[in-house]
C-alpha cells in the first residue's frame, strides 16, 4: 500500500482502497487488511479507514461479514456500469439530469400513488430517519438512495425507471461522500419529510416544487464538497 501524505482525507483512502480492488490487487472474495494494519499501512486514522469501508460496502465493491471482517465483493464490476468514471462528467452534470428526473416523476408518482405505495414510502423515510438518529452512514445512504428509487418506481414509467437505475450508481459516489458530513446528512431529513407530506396530501404540484428544492439544495452540497476538496489538495 502506498503511503497517504495526508490526513483527514476519507476520500483518498476510498480511492487508494478502490484502485487495489479494481487492479486485482485485492482478488473476488479476498479479505481485506485489518483496520490496524490498514492506519499502519495508510497512515490515518482507524476512523477514517473505518468510514471508507463502509464508502466502498455501499458501492458495492466490499462486504462486511460481522465477526469476520471486510471482504472484496464476489460480484464482478462490469466497466459498463462506470460510464461515467471515465467521460470527464462533473458533479453539477448529475444533478442537472435528477434535477430533470426525478422533479418530473415526483409530480407522476403523486399523482398515481396508491395507499400502500405511499405506506411504503412512509416506511423508507422512517427508516432514514432512524438512520440519522444513529448515526449510521451504511443504512443513511441505504435509505436516502431507496426513497428517491421509489418515488419513480411509483410512476410505473419504465424509461423513468431504467434511466434513474443509470443515475443511482453513478450518484452513488456523490452520496456517500456527502453523508460522511453529519450537517449534511440531517439537511436532507426536513425536505423529505414534506415531499412525503406532498404523497399523503395528493399535491403533486408542491411535490415537484418541494423536490426541486431540495435537489438545489443537493446542488449547493456538491459546490461546497468540490470547494472543500480544492482546498485540501492545494
Amino acid at each position: 500500500m502506498k503511503e497517504i501524505q495526508r490526513v483527514s482525507i476519507t476520500d483518498t483512502v476510498v480511492n487508494e482502497l478502490k484502485e487495489m480492488i479494481t487492479s486485482g490487487q485485492f482478488a473476488p472474495g479476498q479479505k481485506l487488511p485489518t483496520e490496524s494494519e490498514m492506519c499502519q499501512d495508510l497512515k490515518v486514522s482507524r476512523t477514517c479507514v473505518r468510514e471508507a469501508v463502509r464508502v466502498l460496502q455501499a458501492l458495492g465493491l466490499v462486504e462486511i461479514l460481522p465477526g469476520k471482517g471486510s471482504y472484496v465483493s464476489r460480484t464482478p464490476i462490469d466497466a459498463r456500469d462506470r460510464w461515467y468514471e471515465a467521460s470527464g462528467l462533473d458533479a453539477n452534470d448529475f444533478i442537472e439530469v435528477r434535477m430533470a428526473i426525478e422533479t418530473v416523476s415526483t409530480k407522476l408518482a403523486i399523482e398515481k400513488a396508491k395507499k400502500s405505495q405511499v405506506d411504503k414510502l412512509k416506511k423508507i423515510h422512517e427508516s432514514f430517519l432512524s438512520a440519522s438518529e444513529e448515526h449510521n452512514l451504511t443504512d443513511l445512504i441505504k435509505y436516502d438512495e431507496k426513497f428517491h428509487s421509489e418515488i419513480v418506481n411509483i410512476t410505473g414509467n419504465k424509461l423513468l425507471i431504467n434511466l434513474n437505475k443509470q443515475l443511482t450508481i453513478a450518484n452513488r459516489r456523490f452520496r456517500c461522500e456527502s453523508f460522511m458530513n453529519d450537517e449534511i446528512y440531517k439537511k436532507a431529513v426536513i425536505p423529505h419529510t414534506r415531499i412525503l407530506e406532498c404523497f399523503v396530501n395528493q399535491d403533486a404540484e408542491q411535490g415537484q416544487i418541494e423536490m426541486e428544492k431540495h435537489l438545489e439544495l443537493t446542488r449547493e452540497t456538491m459546490i461546497y464538497l468540490v470547494g472543500s476538496q480544492k482546498e485540501e489538495q492545494e
